[in-house]
């Protein structure tokens, strides 16, 4: 089964629409053993099916809540999660539904 954590912070965070706040479930998914991610923009859209131009303004809000990191060295790019990721990865249950 695969799934995505999305951190509460990121969650409640009010500069975020719906697609920012996916996709930062995704990223930190997929920077969880390494802290980054190697993933496109094409592999983004396809998994949370939206247009390609939509992810690239998402990755610019991103950014623009300094939330995440991109370097680019010889035309691969690196998405850094830009907050300590340890300190979010447990999933205390904190209400009851």
């Amino acid at each position: 089964m695969k799934y995505i954590i999305i951190p509460d912070f990121i969650l409640e965070h009010e500069k975020l629409n719906p697609t920012a706040k996916l996709l930062m479930g995704v990223i930190n998914s997929l920077s969880y053993k390494e802290n980054v991610c190697f993933a496109s923009n094409e592999y983004f859209s396809k998994r949370l099916k939206v247009s390609k131009r939509t992810i690239t303004a998402t990755i610019s809000i991103l950014k623009k809540q300094n939330l995440i990191k991109i370097e680019v060295i010889n035309h691969l790019r690196t998405i850094y999660l830009n907050y300590e990721q340890e300190h979010y990865s447990s999933i205390p249950i904190v209400e009851s539904c």
